[in-house]
């Protein structure tokens, strides 16, 4: 049995061993060394693949016991274009929580190319992820364990069953060990600082970094942010209810979108009763094979594909002509678009990582955040995420987490900070809030963007003008300006012209 679409949203040969180049200002540092041999990293079917060098290093898996089990953390090095690289890599950390910073770079490398001229990409994959002993869990045979479903027992039954099966200690998969563990990395490799570039939950990891590691860090570049005292989990709701809002908002005030859908909202709503007192389900052709197969829509799954369909400018804009078209009873677009995202999110996120992190340190400050449940029910999302990630959390154990776990970070390391107008899950709120007590930072919000902006229009050119110059107050950035939504599809020829 498949796992149900809604509970993935929440949740890539050498003839000789080269030992990579020491490039740092001390080049004797004390510790282990970490030699990297040429290989070819791959993300798997329709990504592009890239040469690198490679190698794993060797970590405890519980830090205060050194002698006792290890993990293997896969690292990879693409190397800079030119000869003479200067000595300070750029670091990608992946979102999720739960995703491979190998897989991440082979799916957004192209924002980085500029940086890549003069530096090299460092890219590990955090633990319990990607080729770093990644904690997937086993498919639910119940398809009732789905997180938004609000079965609460089926839910814990699942989680207990992923925590027999993951041969692992969970409570030493957190940010607080990840971090100490790519500083390990950072001094094997023999270099003095880091540029770090995060991007969602990655920005906490970024951020965390800095806090703790402030003299190895060299510029932080931090997109679709998640601030040190934001937690995963309580907006998700009214966040993804906000750029919703603001997508019908944007339609009653396109002549063409208006006249095509005048109702959008009202739709939209009469929609989701439908489908929770009456489900569809219709024969669709899977998205890269081809066959057929049954799919269900509900309104878990309509939930499900809206916000994740309002991540991206494009298929945001798709949005109102699939709800107008299941509203008339043609629901081919709507199990279309759920396929797809099924099929692209199919083992993106290391679930038990991401639940090693929220449980540790999100999950048990949700009572001091103070959430309004009132607003939450006024979302299409809901309660049931909260009340699913509680579940979740219940049995999951707890790991070690920073003192300050929680409490904004304060620093004066140079910060650029970027946003999407209509991101709904970082909005640029979050943005605003970390600027605060980042000192030497500058916010870039994008007019019309959803989620990480770093590979949109000019914004590559930025990063590597902002890594060069440590000054993000000097970056012309009216190219960002000038960008916007891409047009509603009002057909399904396209937008109006």
């Amino acid at each position: 049995m498949r796992m149900p679409i809604a509970f993935k949203t929440l949740v890539a040969a050498a003839a000789a061993t080269l030992a990579l180049p020491v490039l740092a200002q001390d080049p004797t540092p004390a510790g282990p060394t970490l030699e990297l041999e040429p290989c070819r990293i791959d993300a798997g079917p329709g990504f592009d693949t890239a040469k690198a060098l490679c190698g794993s290093f060797a970590r405890p898996e519980n830090p205060e016991d050194p002698d006792g089990r290890s993990i293997e953390l896969a690292v990879a090095v693409i190397p800079a274009l030119n000869v003479e690289a200067l000595p300070d890599p750029l670091v990608l950390l992946a979102g999720g929580p739960g995703q491979s910073a190998i897989d991440s770079y082979l799916q957004v490398g192209g924002a980085f190319g500029n940086i890549q001229r003069d530096r090299p990409i460092l890219l590990v994959d955090q633990r319990g992820t990607g080729r770093s002993n990644k904690l997937d869990c086993p498919q639910p045979s119940d398809p009732t364990a789905d997180m938004w479903s609000g079965d609460v027992e089926a839910i814990r039954t699942f989680t207990q069953n992923c925590i027999d099966a993951l041969d692992a200690d969970l409570r030493f998969y957190t940010t607080s060990v990840a971090i100490d563990d790519l500083d390990a990395v950072r001094a094997a490799l023999g270099y003095g600082q880091l540029n770090l570039w995060g991007g969602s939950y990655g920005s906490r990891v970024a951020l965390a970094y800095l806090r703790r590691y402030p003299e190895s860090t060299r510029s932080v570049i931090i997109d679709g942010v998640v601030p040190g005292d934001e937690l995963l989990g309580p907006a998700l709701a009214t966040d993804a209810q906000d750029s919703l809002d603001k997508l019908f908002s944007r339609c009653a005030e396109s002549e063409s979108c208006s006249a095509a859908f005048p109702n959008l909202s009202a739709d939209f709503d009469g929609l989701r009763t439908t489908l929770a007192d009456t489900p569809v389900t219709l024969t669709v052709a899977h998205p890269q094979t081809g066959a057929m197969r049954e799919q269900t829509i509900n309104d878990s799954m309509l939930a499900a594909v809206v916000r994740m369909s309002s991540y991206s400018p494009a298929t945001r804009a798709l949005l109102p002509l699939m709800i107008n078209e299941a509203v008339q009873g043609r629901f081919g677009m709507l199990a279309s678009q759920a396929s797809l995202i099924e099929t692209q999110f199919d083992g993106l996120l290391a679930l038990g990582m991401h639940n090693s992190v929220v449980c540790s340190e999100d999950a048990p400050l949700y009572d001091e955040a103070d959430i309004d449940r009132e607003a939450l029910a006024n979302t299409y999302l809901g309660e049931v995420q909260i009340e699913g990630l509680n579940a979740m959390c219940d049995s999951w154990p707890r790991g070690p987490v920073d003192p300050d776990n929680g409490k904004a970070i304060v620093s004066d390391v140079p910060t650029l900070i970027l946003s999407g107008q209509y991101d709904p899950v970082t909005p640029p709120e979050n943005g605003d809030k970390a600027a605060k007590t980042l000192s030497v930072s500058r916010h870039i919000v994008a007019p019309g963007q959803g989620h990480i902006i770093s590979a949109t229009g000019c914004v590559p050119r930025l990063l590597g003008e902002f890594v060069n110059t440590l000054d993000p107050e000097a970056l012309d950035a009216t190219c960002v300006v000038r960008l916007g939504p891409t047009p509603f599809f009002v057909s399904t020829i396209g937008p109006t012209p």
